[in-house]
């Protein structure tokens, strides 16, 4: 569980009561980490999640450097945080169940796979790429998975899929110290945890196609929606899927709560009927604690949802990135085309080398363009090597660009234009 609220276009999230690992709040423009999750690299946040499985295996059944191995969860958990902040959610939780399940909780990781992440849904149909992933191969056994219709944990757990109910209740009695169990052996807890990290992986596949497909049907036309808002054409979206909708149902809590929190000494005395006013009035004024509208997020799909239909409701504008083709909101100009995020194999922002890389690929390929170039490098060497005047190269320069420009416009035809450019040609 978490607590947002939003202040002059700035999403504000506190994430302590999500776990103690990484950050415990953060902010961000209205939009951002949203767009970031529907863009960042699958394949590298899953190596990163191996990473911490690795971790995690190397320090419960192998060096037991309780200082080293924090050190590498925050590491690792600040770096997918980086990718989006909405994978602190998937962290933490991942964590917690692999905790649990080492521990010894029979249910713990099934929970996680079957219902919390998942919710029953079937992961086998949607592997994708990800099921020929060579870095799945070392957590668990691939021919295992060809053999099963469903997913189960241990061979103990074959034949049985518990409710959410009987899962919950088996946390519950295990945290209590009600159940033992044997741990897993460490080939076992291998397979766990490279399930759950497979069912991560392959959430956050299904959520991005749930979510850019909505985007694409409200900002793009010729998907029977046009003449309608962005928050009617959402409207029509859930209608169409028949009895499952995402946006026209309860999804959070809100409340009106001080920002940050007081502390509970002050709120809570050792009777639990009398409450130092004075305590707490001293607090805000010395803290300039303020009181805002703060919604309860208890799920990955509530926060999605919270900052998209906040982005609509509040007219923002959504443009796609003529550069790396993923969504973004403009910052500043609205009329700008590309997006402040480097592209897969970029170092730079598409804002700083989209238009450049575009303007070279539309050379690329070109014969117009690629016949203009060649006899520029022709004559440029003429000019360097003093072949030619330093003032002819720059005349024929200047009447090139614009025969160039003739051609591509169709006022020259292309042969004519290469007879022009081979007029230099022996001489």
């Amino acid at each position: 569980m978490l607590f947002a609220n939003i202040s002059d276009g700035v999403v504000h999230l506190d994430l302590s009561l999500n776990g103690n690992i990484g950050k415990e709040n953060c902010s961000y423009s209205l939009g951002d980490e949203l767009f970031k999750f529907l863009s960042f690299d699958i394949p590298e946040v899953y190596a990163l999640y191996i990473e911490v499985a690795e971790a995690f295996m190397d320090f419960h059944y192998g060096a037991k450097d309780e200082g080293a191995y924090k050190e590498k969860l925050t590491a690792l958990c600040n770096e997918l945080d980086s990718h989006c902040i909405y994978l602190h959610w998937y962290t933490v939780d991942l964590l917690n169940h692999m905790t649990d399940f080492q521990k010894g909780s029979k249910m713990a990781l099934d929970s996680f796979v079957l219902g919390y992440i998942v919710e029953e849904r079937d992961i086998f149909n949607r592997l994708g790429y990800l099921r020929d992933d060579n870095k799945l191969k070392p957590y668990f056994d691939l021919d295992f998975m060809e053999t099963i219709r469903s997913i189960k944990i241990t061979g103990e757990d074959l034949e049985s899929r518990p409710l959410r109910a009987e899962r919950e209740l088996y946390r519950t009695e295990f945290k209590m110290g009600k159940i033992e169990r044997k741990r897993p052996s460490k080939s076992a807890m291998k397979r766990a945890i490279g399930l759950a990290v497979l069912a991560v992986a392959e959430d956050l596949k299904w959520r991005r196609e749930l979510f850019v497909g909505d985007i694409q049907a409200i900002t793009e036309v010729g998907v029977g929606l046009d003449g309608l808002s962005l928050t009617q054409k959402l409207y029509m979206l859930d209608i169409r899927r028949k009895g499952n909708p995402v946006y026209e149902r309860d999804l959070w809590r809100t409340s009106f709560r001080p920002y940050p929190q007081i502390p509970g000494e002050l709120l809570v005395d050792d009777s639990f009927t009398k409450i130092d006013e004075k305590a707490v009035l001293d607090y805000i004024l010395k803290n300039n604690v303020e009181i805002k509208q703060v919604h309860e997020i208890t799920n990955i799909e509530q926060l999605i949802v919270f900052e998209f239909l906040t982005l609509l409701t509040g007219g923002a504008v959504i443009k796609r990135c003529k550069y790396c083709g993923n969504y973004f909101v403009p910052q500043g100009r609205s009329d700008t085309v590309f997006c402040d995020r480097a592209a897969k194999g970029e170092t730079k922002p598409c804002s700083m080398i989209g238009s450049l890389k575009l303007h070279k690929a539309e050379k690329e390929g070109n014969p117009i363009h690629e016949a203009h170039m060649k006899a520029y490098r022709r004559m440029n060497s003429k000019a360097r090597t003093k072949r030619i005047p330093q003032g002819v190269f720059l005349a024929w320069s200047d009447e090139a660009r614009a025969k160039r420009d003739a051609c591509l416009g169709g006022e020259l035809g292309f042969a004519e234009f290469q007879q022009w450019l081979d007029a230099d040609k022996g001489k």
